[in-house]
């Protein structure tokens, strides 16, 4: 179920005069990582993992590599591939009418649950049309974001293994890398001479990018030269519901091959849910108008609620966090009075043009008898929403 405010404030925040205008190939947004012209619903079968979890680590910033590198011809190549993909200036950012910078790279993405990554292994992931390897540092016990290239002849970092000292080897040539970026290991390269320098050169370092792990996420700071802004700027977080006894919680996972202009649009939009998910979680006769008020916005994001029972209230956190609050006041035999209260919180992470992944938590403290249930079953459920 999702319960939020109509699209038309979502696109009104992003600048676009009609979610429409999209799908116009004469029109050009300067929005990277949307949906192509025409956005594709494919109906490959993707991965899609459930779990249900309690949120107890507390936020921390992964340290910067230690051996600064230098990246000005890196971040000139990278800034031109933006430019041509996108069509968008180096900061990947627009000015709202308030005349505040929106910047995408300035911000904290959760990129996969914690359960579901495996500490032996690297992890491919894109993140705003960058390729990166996740992997896990285990002499600093965390985990660690990588341009997914090795410096040496651009191979995929995340097609290699973390070999026997704990780092990171690439499966091309064999060189190794520590959990700062530092390479350690040129198995061609002779240990004395000039060849041995070469392992200390910062240009064969990979570029590392800060991490932070939360309430069973990871985040990553899309930014490699951020790393103080994110030591100044927080993840977004779960309500503390979450986190208390008489709430059972739900988190799944999910790649969908749609852009994230067109599923933060669909989460936005709660007027289809008697109709897309009829005997899911709604029901076509029950369709009726939606009003809800805007209570606040800015360049933050938004939130509205309406007055009726159940009050639902929503609250859209840029870029890319949604959160729904569902309260219903009902009385039971016996019990009495009761307010029912249903989470459903929602990252959609935008990947590349045309694919989004999408992290949704929700939580409810009623029936508690009948969550989380197997893993399996999470998922079944769950995937009927995005199999329409």
């Amino acid at each position: 179920m999702a319960v939020l405010l109509p699209a038309s404030a979502f696109s009104s925040f992003l600048g676009l005069s009609s979610p429409l205008s999209l799908h116009n190939k004469s029109l050009k947004p300067s929005f990277p990582f949307l949906s192509p012209d025409i956005p594709s619903l494919s109906s490959r079968k993707t991965p899609s993992t459930g779990t249900a979890s309690r949120y107890l680590s507390l936020p921390r910033v992964a340290a910067p590599p230690t051996t600064p590198a230098s990246q000005e011809n890196r971040e000139e190549e990278e800034g031109k591939y933006v430019k041509e993909e996108y069509g968008v200036e180096d900061d990947v950012g627009y000015e709202s009418s308030s005349g505040t910078k929106f910047s995408w790279r300035d911000h904290w993405y959760p990129v996969s649950l914690l359960e579901d990554l495996d500490p032996h292994l690297p992890t491919p992931f894109q993140l705003l049309g960058r390729d990166l390897v996740l992997w896990f540092d285990r002499s600093a016990h965390e985990w660690v974001a990588f341009d997914d290239k090795c410096p040496h002849r651009l191979a995929p970092l995340s097609e290699g293994r973390i070999d026997e000292g704990g780092n990171l080897q690439c499966s091309y040539h064999g060189w190794s890398f520590d959990g700062c970026g530092s390479c350690v290991r040129i198995p061609q390269a002779s240990t004395e001479g000039p060849e041995a320098r070469a392992v200390k050169s910062s240009r064969a370092c990979a570029t590392r990018f800060p991490t932070m792990q939360s309430q069973g996420l990871l985040f990553v700071w899309p930014d490699e030269n951020g790393w103080e802004r994110a030591r100044g700027t927080k993840p977004p977080r779960l309500p503390d519901d979450f986190d208390k006894a008489e709430f059972s919680s739900v988190t799944i996972q999910r790649d969908l091959f749609y852009g994230y202009d067109t599923l933060m649009e669909n989460v936005s939009d709660p007027s289809h849910i008697d109709f897309a998910h009829h005997k899911v979680t709604g029901r076509r006769d029950r369709a009726k108008p939606l009003p809800f008020k805007l209570e606040s916005s800015g360049h933050w994001g938004f939130a509205g609620a309406n007055d009726g029972n159940p009050r639902i209230s929503a609250e859209f956190v840029a870029p890319c966090y949604y959160i729904n609050k569902i309260e219903i006041d009902t009385k039971l035999p016996i019990v009495g009075d009761q307010k029912w209260i249903i989470w459903i919180c929602s990252f959609n992470v935008p990947m590349a043009p045309g694919k989004t992944r999408s992290i949704v938590c929700s939580a409810r403290n009623f029936f508690q008898f009948t969550m989380p249930g197997p893993a399996w079953w999470q998922v079944r459920i769950l995937q009927s929403y995005f199999n329409i």
